[in-house]
């Protein structure tokens, strides 16, 4: 399968007219701001120090019917049909640098966190590589997932179990 290349700024202008654009939570967000800023004490890393706040202020992803586009240090954006697979990851031990402190870490992390608990790893059609999106620091993530599943056609979320 060969697909043209997705027009990421117009699909999330496209997106922002429909209402499907999620921004990053502003915690997250201050403390993007925040690494920028710590990046802007050495003379040498100004430039990316004033990248990254830029970027940080962008940061969103934008659904579509036919797409989705992420942007933070870089941009993606993929057609629906190019999508095998969409999978809720757990935040682990590691990724806080493990031990002790990293279970602690998770655990809190994991606790405070409203809706996903974890990045999305998207897996595209002829790629090895699975993308990832850091869905647990999109303001109302499960929205946007509720989104993602209708607009792709594909169930990852568990289901909501109503009692009576």
């Amino acid at each position: 399968m060969d697909f043209v290349k997705l027009d990421s700024k117009a699909l999330l202008q496209q997106a922002e007219m429909t209402g499907r654009i999620f921004r990053m939570k502003s915690g997250w967000r201050k403390a993007q701001i925040f690494a920028g800023l710590c990046c802007c004490f050495l003379i040498l890393t100004i430039p990316l120090g004033i990248w990254i706040i830029i970027r940080a202020k962008r940061a969103c992803i934008g659904l579509t019917e036919e797409g989705f586009a992420f942007t933070y240090l870089g941009t993606i954006a993929h057609r629906w049909e190019e999508v095998e697979s969409i999978t809720p990851v757990a935040m682990s031990s590691a990724m806080f640098g493990g031990g002790l402190v990293g279970v602690g870490v998770a655990a809190a992390v994991s606790r405070k966190t409203q809706g996903l608990k974890g990045p999305l790893q998207i897996k595209l059609r002829d790629k090895r590589i699975p993308k990832v999106i850091p869905a647990h620091t999109i303001e109302n993530s499960m929205e946007m997932a509720r989104q993602m599943e209708q607009l792709s056609g594909i169930a990852f979320l568990p289901v909501e179990v109503v009692e009576d």
